[in-house]
């Protein structure tokens, strides 16, 4: 075995001993996950990571290869969601975390646990849920074609009525957006909204984007209530989406 680097994905917490048997296969290169305990109850879940290729010179090269990077991250992800079924906390940390040896990453935990206790504590029994808005841009006025107007005056009416009725959709679903975050937040402990983005050509307008963290025993009334905003906004061209539940991500702040 060439020599390795301890890779870590996540800090478990757990009130039994922490199995790793069926946890599936890591970033391309890295071996079998196990547990280090960092003390009673709290586990760091790692692997072993070769130095030829995770060392700092072969990392950079790999890094470059994004089709690689993006099966490494999916691989990560899906070792840290594999212990929320068993686990009362998880804490994911992020893609290439590396330390020269266990005994280094357990070191470098342990020196920051004051910080990172709190953090385990806050998200015990929690999970983080995706709440996207979207609106079907082909229900949106549609521009109107330019035709010659008989007056200067019926052309700015009609420009007018065309800009007020966009306006109106706009405000329409800031106001829907408005509701259902007010509808949802009740069931989360805590929310963080992304930056709102969409592709070049889309069809659809995306309107929210937030994360929600909230507690398992209020993962089901969290559903019921999002399947009933989705049906209440839908015949008007709102798209309501729903994923999770997932490692809380978003809710992990350096530590």
């Amino acid at each position: 075995m060439s020599a390795s680097a301890t890779y870590v994905y996540c800090i478990v917490s757990s009130s039994q001993p922490l199995e790793t048997t069926s946890t599936p296969a890591g970033p391309p290169g890295t071996r079998k996950a196990r547990a280090l305990e960092i003390r009673p109850g709290r586990y760091a879940v790692v692997s072993d990571a070769p130095l030829d290729q995770f060392g700092e010179t072969p990392l950079a090269k790999r890094l470059t290869d994004l089709e690689w990077v993006s099966r490494a991250a999916v691989a990560h992800e899906a070792v840290t969601e594999s212990f929320m079924s068993q686990a009362d906390a998880v804490v994911p940390m992020k893609l290439f975390t590396l330390f020269t040896s266990d005994d280094r990453a357990l070191a470098q935990l342990r020196s920051r646990w004051t910080r990172v206790e709190p953090v385990i504590r806050r998200l015990n029994k929690h999970e983080e849920w995706g709440v996207r808005l979207v609106f079907d841009d082909t229900r949106a006025p549609a521009d109107e074609p330019v035709v010659p107007a008989s007056s200067g005056r019926d052309y700015l009416i009609a420009k007018r009525r065309h800009q007020g009725a966009k306006d109106a959709l706009s405000s329409h679903m800031r106001k829907v957006a408005g509701d259902v975050l007010k509808a949802l937040r009740p069931f989360a402990r805590d929310a963080r909204r992304r930056a709102v983005t969409a592709p070049a050509g889309s069809r659809s307008r995306l309107l929210l984007d937030a994360a929600l963290l909230v507690p398992r025993t209020k993962a089901a009334r969290f559903r019921v209530a999002a399947e009933r905003q989705a049906k209440k906004i839908a015949p008007a061209g709102y798209a309501l989406q729903i994923t999770g539940p997932w490692p809380p991500y978003s809710f992990v702040d350096k530590t």
